[in-house]
């Protein structure tokens, strides 16, 4: 009853129809009307009981139902029975719990021998659960229960039915049959519906429950949840069983060192994993190349390029990845020994000779240098492929030239140049000569490094001493050093000097104007105008005269102090720049074809992209790109008995330290006019393959066992990096099972 002629609810609404899409339950019903639902194992998509097509079709009609029952549900509590008011009806008896759910998952195992041994009577089951077939084999009276049979089927859908007729008769004992809104049809219909969402619940919670049984039982056959770092410590431990000796995968460790000479540090690519383990150096499959006769190069300015040589070593790291989870992170490491140096240069490869430093520093006497790494995978070609498919060819143009920048940044590079070798050879001294002289080759690096001194001024000249043996050689490249010491002592004293003289000009006239202000009677100020002005007038003229006076006392002598600089600035005279000719037959010119030896590195990035495309089946195999990071860590020592001191090196730093490499390189190369030896080139190649799911979801819900598809992967890259087909990379024991896993492979 209201005071108002309008009604509190519009009088016409129009409600949005409730569908609900019947077309798969319609499709699991036969010919002759019978139920016939069944999982298709022969899809390769079947994975799992719980994981194929057919369960999660059933999954998503299922989902629907639930969806639509709750929103009649809601239609009828929430908008219509609202409407009869004061109907003094007990609604909370419209429930589906007093109706038997006939799903439900049921797992039996065969006792028969367990009970036969225990002497125990086997209690008597509620109902039969499967058909036990009878064994070919004697002795045994039966096997496991295979399916249900019809029968039992029939019994739960019997006794569901008869829940039905229980509930609908205590319901009809409650609700009216009249014509009002709220009567007993309504009541059936929404139990019936609360009915049918447990059933829902119930079949998602049995296939559920089954892939629940399938992760308890491999974890209770491992003993634990399997980790990312678990799985990369078992494939470290797998390559070395399946791979021969020679192609086996190697700890990326290696020491800086001449033949036959304790090791001046040690350079290597860690992983630290996530378990709070130690870094250890990761495992790469290396195609080392000896004594290469074709150097390569890399520009220290726009007018000078070095060339060098030495043993080169091309890496391919297989990585993998659960669902974005690489296991650990990954860093380069450096460390020199005490009196110990060697030059670190980081970049990439762009072209078959030349190397792109990106980064350089100096080690040296106990450094400790940790540098992060940055892994970026690009696109499959498969997936690649299918996203530039719609586009323009302007645009797929594009999107080729910018992929093909991304394969060459794949070429991670690490070149370490010994100092000791180069030292010699600058010096024109014979090999070894430095080896025991310590201090001199301290003193010839803060020779080049801190004072940039030309190597002119104190290698040997074997003209000037053609018969000189090397310890007068090495004599004589000593006093040509304490020369050049001597020198720059003489010329700091001499700066020194000036820096004296020129404060003693300065410090009197300040103290004497300073004494003249103090001595001012500031207590004048308080007396008459005049007097005051007065006071001010004879101070002025004190001041004026006292100034005078100082600098006519402290005039300097002609020729005293005038002579001094030009003498210094003589003695310090930079060296003539080079001839121009000279710096242009340094200067970088693009060689069209250049002649390398044994792999051409710069090929690699597509060959592996082509073989990706061709065997990689699952599409999960990324080419990767790695990148320094921009933050380093160094440990060093300030003395020799000092404690380490640790170092964030900022860019900032790395800009610093790059030049004083490069300014380093500069003179042991002589501008590049002289070619380094003793130099080692290290190029990383390296490919991920990434998992969808964690590990364990991989294992249980996709079916699929990593180990095989790491294997596959492995000897994909391998095959490419050592050139060799991939059955001569395997030992005999696991080749007939690699082949039969991964047949494409070896088609050819």
């Amino acid at each position: 009853m209201t005071n108002s002629d309008v009604t509190p609810k519009p009088k016409i609404s129009i409600i949005d129809p409730i569908d609900l899409n019947i077309t798969f339950l319609l499709q699991q019903i036969s010919k002759d009307l019978q139920l016939n639902f069944k999982i298709d194992r022969a899809q390769k998509s079947c994975h799992t009981p719980r994981r194929n097509d057919d369960v999660a079709a059933a999954l998503q009609y299922l989902q629907s139902w639930y969806n639509w029952a709750t929103q009649v549900g809601n239609y009828f509590t929430g908008r219509l029975f609202p409407v009869q008011v004061n109907h003094g009806l007990d609604l909370s008896i419209i429930n589906g719990k007093e109706m038997f759910v006939p799903v439900v998952p049921l797992f039996e195992e065969n006792r028969a021998l367990a009970l036969e041994q225990s002497s125990a009577v086997p209690p008597s089951p509620l109902f039969t659960v499967g058909e036990n077939i009878p064994s070919e084999t004697p002795g045994d009276k039966e096997s496991l229960p295979f399916t249900f049979r019809v029968g039992d089927i029939n019994l739960f859908l019997a006794e569901q039915t008869r829940s039905f007729d229980a509930k609908f008769a205590k319901l009809a004992k409650t609700f009216p049959k009249d014509e009002k809104l709220i009567t007993v049809a309504e009541a059936k219909l929404l139990s019936i519906l609360l009915h049918s969402k447990t059933i829902c619940e119930n079949f998602s919670n049995g296939v559920n429950y089954i892939e629940y049984l399938l992760r308890t039982q491999l974890i209770s056959a491992i003993g634990k949840i399997v980790t990312p770092v678990d799985f990369a410590n078992y494939m470290t431990y797998h390559n070395r069983k399946i791979f021969k000796p020679d192609y086996e995968p190697q700890k990326f460790c290696y020491a800086v060192r001449r033949p036959d000479h304790y090791p001046e540090g040690i350079v290597s690519l860690d992983c630290k994993l996530n378990d709070g383990s130690i870094s250890e150096p990761i495992s790469t499959m290396v195609n080392h190349q000896k004594f290469t006769k074709h150097p390569m190069r890399f520009t220290l300015s726009a007018a000078a390029t070095v060339s060098f040589f030495g043993d080169r070593y091309v890496h391919a790291w297989m990585g993998h990845q659960f669902s974005g989870d690489a296991g650990g992170s990954f860093s380069l490491s450096a460390r020199a020994r005490q009196f110990s140096s060697f030059i670190l240069l980081v970049g990439n490869i762009i072209s078959a000779d030349l190397f792109d430093p990106q980064f350089g520093i100096i080690v040296q006497n106990k450094d400790d240098l940790l540098i992060p790494l940055l892994f970026e995978q690009i696109p499959t070609p498969k997936a690649f492929r299918d996203a530039i498919e719609s586009l323009s060819p302007e645009q797929q143009d594009f999107a080729k030239a910018f992929r093909s920048m991304q394969l060459e940044s794949t070429m991670f590079g690490v070149c370490i140049i010994q100092i000791k070798p180069q030292l010699e050879k600058l010096l024109n001294i014979p090999d070894d000569s430095l080896t025991k002289e310590i201090q001199l080759t301290q003193d010839l690096l803060r020779l080049f490094i801190d004072y940039q001194i030309p190597s002119d001024l104190i290698s040997f000249d074997e003209d000037d001493h053609p018969n000189a043996s090397t310890p007068q050689k090495i004599e004589i490249v000593k006093q040509h050093v304490a020369t050049m010491f001597q020198m720059i002592e003489k010329s700091k004293q001499r700066e020194l000097d000036e820096a004296k003289l020129k404060t003693k000009y300065e410090v009197p006239l300040i103290e004497e104007r300073e004494m003249t202000l103090k001595s001012v009677d500031y207590s004048s100020m308080k007396k008459e105008r005049k007097v005051k002005k007065s006071v001010k007038r004879k101070c002025k003229k004190k001041s004026v005269a006292t100034s005078s006076s100082v600098l006519k006392s402290v005039k300097p002598k002609p020729g005293a102090g005038a002579s001094q600089p030009v003498e210094v600035a003589k003695s310090v005279e930079a060296p003539k720049p080079a001839d121009p000719e000279k710096q242009s037959s340094n200067e970088f010119e693009p060689v069209s074809d250049v002649e390398v030896d044994g792999l051409d590195v710069t090929k690699i990035p597509a060959m592996l992209d082509a073989k990706f495309e061709i065997y990689d089946e699952d599409c999960a195999l990324h080419s990767t790109i790695i990148k320094a990071g921009t933050t380093w860590e160094k440990k060093y020592l300030e003395s020799l008995l000092a404690k380490p001191t640790a170092r964030t090196l900022n860019p900032d730093d790395l800009k610093s330290e790059k030049n004083k490499a490069f300014d380093l390189l500069d003179a042991l190369t002589r501008s590049g006019g002289l070619a380094v030896d003793g130099a080692s080139f290290h190029v990383v190649l390296a490919s991920t393959h990434c998992f969808d799911e964690t590990l364990m979801d991989t294992i249980i819900k996709d079916n699929i066992n990593p180990i095989e598809k790491i294997e596959r992967s492995s000897l994909i890259v391998a095959s490419t990096i050592q050139q060799v087909p991939p059955a001569d990379l395997l030992v005999a024991e696991h080749l007939d099972r690699i082949k039969e896993l991964s047949p494409a492979l070896f088609a050819d």
